[in-house]
C-alpha cells in the first residue's frame, strides 16, 4: 500500500486534510501529513522534505504544497509514485507577484493575522462559501497557529521559487491536477498546464469552488 503523503498550503497546517482522512478513512490506510518548515528557501524547502519522504510515496499537495512536489518529483522521482495536485501552477512568480507578496506581508505585519484571514476568507473562497463561519473560523486557527514570522519566510520562498516549466515533461509518474472554477490565485489555465506538460496528466475543474 503506497502512503498518502499530503502537503499542506501557505497559511494552512496538517488540520487541514482531516477532513480528507476521514473520507479515505476506508480506501487509504496510510495517509500521513506533513506541517512544513519555517524557511525562506523554496530549494531549501524541497531538499528538507526530500529527506524525510517515505519511498514510494503518492504525494497530494495543495498550493504551495503543489509547488513542492512538483519540484520533489524531479529531485527524487524514485520516491514519488503519483501526485495529485490542488490549485497548483508550474511557473515562477512574476515580478508583480513576487512583489505583491512583500506588500501583503507587511500589510499582515500592519493589520495583524486576523485581519489577514479575513481578507484570505474574503478573496480566495469561492463566492458561495464566503459566509461559511466554520470554515473561516478554520482559515483563522491556522493563520494565527501559523504566526507572521512563517507566513513572512514562506511568502520569500515563494517569490523566489524557480520556473518549473520546462521540467514537467520529465515527471513520468501519473498526475491528477484538481482545480476551483473560481480560483482567482491558480486559476484552471495554469492547472490545466500541468496536466497537459507531464506525461501522465488528468485535468478535473470542480465547478463553483475557489
Amino acid at each position: 500500500v503506497l502512503p498518502l503523503v499530503c502537503l499542506p498550503g501557505l497559511l494552512c497546517d496538517a488540520g487541514i486534510f482531516d477532513p480528507l482522512r476521514t473520507a479515505l478513512a476506508k480506501s487509504v490506510t496510510d495517509l500521513r501529513t506533513m506541517d512544513l518548515p519555517s524557511d525562506d528557501s523554496f530549494d531549501s524547502f524541497v531538499a528538507q522534505i526530500a529527506a524525510d519522504l517515505p519511498p514510494h510515496s503518492a504525494l497530494l499537495g495543495m498550493s504551495m504544497g503543489s509547488y513542492l512536489a512538483l519540484a520533489l518529483a524531479v529531485l527524487v522521482p524514485d520516491k514519488v509514485a503519483g501526485l495529485v495536485l490542488i490549485g497548483t501552477n508550474a511557473a515562477a512568480d512574476s515580478p508583480r507577484a513576487a512583489a505583491l507578496r512583500g506588500k501583503v506581508t507587511a500589510w499582515a505585519a500592519r493589520e495583524g493575522m486576523p485581519a489577514l484571514a479575513a481578507s484570505i476568507a474574503d478573496s480566495m473562497l469561492s463566492p458561495a462559501r464566503r459566509t461559511d463561519a466554520d470554515l473561516r473560523a478554520v482559515i483563522l486557527q491556522m493563520a494565527e497557529a501559523t504566526g507572521l514570522e512563517t507566513f513572512t519566510a514562506h511568502q520569500t520562498a515563494l517569490a523566489g521559487r524557480p520556473d518549473q516549466t520546462s521540467q514537467l515533461a520529465a515527471i513520468s509518474c501519473p498526475v491528477l491536477v484538481l482545480t476551483g472554477s473560481e480560483d482567482t490565485i491558480t486559476p484552471p489555465a495554469t492547472g490545466r498546464a500541468v496536466a497537459e506538460g507531464v506525461a501522465n496528466g488528468r485535468f478535473v475543474l470542480l465547478d463553483g469552488v475557489g
